[in-house]
């Protein structure tokens, strides 16, 4: 009964949580990083038109082309707050340095997370595909943390949070983080779903999207390393 209770009363502080500090931006912000990114894949359909491009190099990009759209995407999202706002962004997105506690949790939970979704997935005949070293690296461990959660944690749950409240926020947040990695089947929309929360959960719990992204990228190591097991 105790730890029911504990766990009752700990999910009931999330809910109550609040986000600070609370956002200053809305859905026009976010509404207008979706049309940079509209913009930049009517961009780089064009090269590919004008023979700048192969469609080879669009169909499977290299590591530079996919760190060049990401850091492109994570900076157009970074200017179009600071420049509509005129006001630090850093702090704001959440990317403060977390207590210790919060930042264990991250690199416990991480890993466990990824060592779970392998078993799940291996239970169902699905394998976790291979990515190159540098690939995991540059993205994986980096650049992809850092826009993704900057963008779904750090940008679109507060904004959320202040609408419906944190609980539903974090699972909207996270069922958008799953559509935005395009999943095959359900058994992957399970697992970015869950993955999702559970970065949302992180962010709440420690109001640092810096822990979130630590747990991240955690789990992309982890789930790196399994497969290659």
């Amino acid at each position: 009964m105790k730890i029911v209770g504990a766990e009752n009363n700990h999910w009931l502080a999330i809910k109550n949580a609040r986000l600070e500090p609370q956002p200053f931006w809305g859905y026009e912000d976010i509404g207008a990083f979706l049309l940079l990114a509209v913009l930049l894949g009517l961009v780089f359909r064009l090269l590919v038109h004008l023979q700048v491009l192969s469609r080879f190099a669009m169909d499977k990009p290299s590591i530079g082309l996919q760190s060049a759209v990401v850091t492109l995407l994570g900076a157009g999202l970074y200017f179009i707050l600071r420049l509509r706002h005129r006001q630090p962004m850093l702090k704001p997105l959440g990317w403060v340095v977390p207590q210790i506690p919060h930042i264990v949790m991250a690199l416990m939970t991480g890993p466990s997370l990824a060592a779970s979704i392998t078993l799940y997935l291996r239970l169902r005949d699905q394998i976790t595909p291979l990515i190159p070293l540098g690939e995991l690296l540059a993205l994986g461990l980096i650049l992809g943390p850092m826009l993704e959660e900057s963008l779904f944690r750090g940008c679109l749950l507060p904004v959320l949070a202040s609408t419906t409240g944190t609980i539903p926020a974090v699972v909207i947040t996270a069922v958008l983080f799953a559509l935005f990695h395009g999943p095959a089947n359900l058994a992957h929309w399970l697992s970015f779903t869950a993955t999702g929360v559970a970065y949302g959960w992180i962010r709440v719990a420690s109001r640092s999207t810096t822990a979130s992204a630590l747990m991240h990228s955690a789990y992309n190591l982890t789930l790196y390393l399994l497969a290659r097991w």
